[in-house]
């Protein structure tokens, strides 16, 4: 009773977010992922960065854009984020705002730049839980009627302070309840049903590298460098599987990759680079676009990169999914 009752204050605290106002048009909801924009005040490379997301949001025409992290790159933080706000408000498209291991090392608090962030009249992530930095997304019908679908943003954090395992830090039991509860509380609310929902982080989770070296999984785009996931595994694709809710965790944090793959029927696909040359980069820069339909758990999702190209367009779960070679007529 007791689990049910909290279940109900998150979905109630959830359904009341600026949120609400994203819904689905036409069976379509577009979103734009943007990462890694390595923002420097000052430096004239940056401007390869905001003239990317004045470039992809002006052709994609997205409902909502997502950053995914390692947003700014220079001190003051609080300033140099303020740059990137100022344009998302010159695009005038909702937007919500994921830190990456070095926005924190910017000189100002976490907590501060969510706050900020969270204070721009575009942007729909809630106002912050104490110290939390998770929130959830929903999107509304197209009648506005129910909660169709659903974004998890998850914060993963910086870098693990235990000495002897080093290097990022993994998402805690915390967070991974938290997710159990978000999701279990709307798949109450919609009859037992889990709702179609995808999850948003900076870092890849360790499952993409189990995905990558399996020799049964089809991959689409560019692995140029290592996955650089936590050193240890905490859970969090096992929880998500048993939710059964998520269809595809989109991350950033390594700029050589912007492939997709399916793991066990779940996405994991990284953004594409959308920084200039302020941080190593081999690709050119650009935005992961996904596209939801109302009350199917599909998506459509590709590259499009500064200048125009499309790279790797698939459908998910179908591109993903090996077909019945004896049913095949002839050859490819």
């Amino acid at each position: 009773m007791k689990k049910s009752l909290i279940c109900l204050i998150l979905l109630c605290v959830v359904l009341g977010m600026r949120a609400q106002d994203l819904r689905f048009k036409d069976g379509k909801f577009k979103i734009v992922q943007f990462t890694d924009l390595h923002y420097k005040l000052g430096n004239p490379a940056s401007k390869q960065a905001t003239d990317c997301m004045y470039e992809v949001v002006k052709t994609e025409n997205p409902d909502l854009i997502v950053l995914t992290g390692d947003v700014i790159y220079a001190k003051p933080g609080d300033a140099c984020l303020q740059q990137i706000l100022n344009v998302l408000t010159d695009l005038k498209r909702p937007f919500c705002y994921l830190l990456g291991n070095h926005d924190p090392e910017q000189g100002i608090a976490v907590g501060k730049l969510y706050d900020q962030a969270a204070q721009n009249s575009f942007c729909v992530q809630p106002k912050r839980d104490g110290n939390v930095l998770d929130y959830v997304v929903p999107i509304k019908s197209g009648d506005g009627a129910k909660t169709a679908a659903v974004l998890y943003c998850m914060d993963t954090h910086a870098y693990c302070k235990m000495e002897d395992v080093g290097l990022y830090q993994w998402l805690s039991f915390d967070q991974i309840g938290r997710y159990r509860d978000w999701s279990a509380a709307f798949t109450k609310q919609n009859g037992g049903k889990p709702l179609p929902a995808l999850m948003f982080m900076h870092y890849p989770l360790p499952e993409y590298d189990q995905a990558v070296t399996s020799n049964q999984v089809p991959l689409y785009g560019i692995r140029l460098e290592k996955n650089c996931s936590p050193c240890l595994n905490s859970g969090m694709f096992t929880a998500l599987k048993e939710g059964g809710d998520v269809m595809g965790v989109f991350c950033g944090h390594d700029h050589d990759n912007d492939y997709s793959t399916m793991y066990y029927q779940v996405l994991l696909a990284y953004g594409r680079f959308s920084g200039g040359n302020t941080e190593y980069n081999h690709l050119r820069n650009g935005a992961r676009i996904i596209v939801l339909y109302e009350d199917q758990r599909k998506l459509d999702t590709y590259i499009r990169e500064r200048g125009g190209r499309v790279l790797c367009p698939t459908t998910y779960p179908d591109s993903y999914t090996k077909d019945d070679w004896k049913k095949r007529d002839g050859t490819r």
